[in-house]
């Protein structure tokens, strides 16, 4: 195997795998490794998360078929993506679903009310105020 060191290009040569990894630390299966088009990262001798030659990010998943997905990998597992304030009265952790111009259209929020309960609440933008307005909420009273 050899490694080439450039002061144009950088360091190359090294693709590595899941098992042995291009790019670690001290432990030699936890690391980053390069396939054709595509970068990994792998702990415990398994890929964790690839970036494709498309810019699609898998967790879990080695050939993603959307920009990010996620997946537990075993059969019977719960796969979670969390989105997370600090939990104090008035934060809000929510997803928004953007337009153009990072103008945003809808949005589904946790919103942290007065005494610590969570409303699921959804909003989406109204057109004739360009403001966001509720559309629906769950209370947890």
């Amino acid at each position: 195997m050899a490694l080439n060191i450039n002061g144009t290009t950088g360091i190359s040569g090294v693709d590595g795998s899941a098992s042995a990894p291009a790019v670690t630390g001290t432990d030699s299966n936890t690391g980053i490794n390069f396939a054709s088009d595509t970068v990994n990262i792998n702990t415990g001798g398994s890929t964790r998360a690839t970036v494709d030659s498309n810019g699609r990010l898998g967790v879990g998943v080695t050939s993603p078929n959307s920009l990010f997905e996620v997946n537990s990998g075993s059969s019977g597992d719960v796969t979670v993506m969390r989105i997370r304030s600090n939990g104090s009265a008035g934060d809000t952790a929510y997803m928004a679903f953007d337009g153009s111009a990072n103008s945003t259209r809808a949005r589904i929020g946790n919103e942290i009310g007065s005494g610590g309960h969570g409303n699921l609440v959804f909003e989406v933008r109204n057109e004739s105020t360009s403001n966001l307005t509720e559309s629906f909420r769950i209370r947890q009273d």
